[in-house]
């Protein structure tokens, strides 16, 4: 669960500028930036795929976001978990259990946990370069690498791919450490979506039985 968060977390991460600038890759990033802030929600599907070629694994899983602000909703259908957060609180169902962990947002090791981030994953430690430009799936894309300048961090490596006509990011590849490839393939994407606030808080009284475990 503690992995699995991690991931979504380093992966829909806002960051602030590195110390090692490639001015062709900062100039992308400014523009994908200021066309994410431009819009009042965001809501998008997206592939997760775990790989790890020297142990045979290959994991794939389906998942939705919506944001809005600093509140969002991740769902993970296929592994029965929805992560609620409504800015001030976080709150981690898990379908099959039937319980959820409610937590207050600083104890969720801020930016580092919060999916909230996604399509804006790169400057505050990390140093970035342009790689190329290529077609992925019918799209016309700039890669970018990004490499951890924080020895903390789990991954060697992130590479994101940018729709240059969105101008958003549609995919990214990060190598762990453990030898794992974890990636987040975007499918489908509405933005300036009508989407209410009430949305962004685990509702208790929709889930009868629940077993809550309060962390506030």
């Amino acid at each position: 669960m503690k992995k699995l968060m991690s991931l979504v977390g380093l992966v829909l991460l806002v960051l602030s500028v590195s110390a090692q600038v490639d001015q062709k890759a900062k100039s992308i990033l400014e523009e994908v930036t200021q066309k994410t802030q431009s819009y009042t929600s965001i809501q998008a599907t997206f592939d997760y795929i775990l790989d790890n070629k020297e142990m045979e694994i290959h994991e794939e899983n389906k998942g939705t976001i919506s944001m809005k602000g600093d509140m969002y909703l991740l769902k993970l259908t296929e592994l029965g978990l929805e992560i609620y957060c409504n800015g001030k609180e976080v709150s981690s169902y898990m379908k099959d259990a039937n319980e959820v962990t409610i937590s207050p947002v600083d104890s969720e090791s801020g930016d580092m946990m919060n999916p909230s981030k996604i399509f804006t994953i790169y400057e505050n430690g990390f140093s970035y370069k342009f790689v190329e430009e290529k077609v992925i799936g019918g799209k016309s894309c700039y890669v970018i690498d990004l490499f951890p300048e924080n020895d903390d961090i789990e991954y060697t490596k992130i590479r994101i791919m940018i729709d240059k006509q969105q101008m958003l990011i549609s995919k990214a590849e990060m190598a762990g450490a453990d030898g794992n490839t974890y990636i987040i393939d975007v499918k489908d994407m509405k933005t300036n979506a009508g989407i209410t606030d009430d949305v962004f808080t685990f509702n208790v009284a929709k889930h009868p039985g629940v077993d809550v475990i309060d962390l506030r």
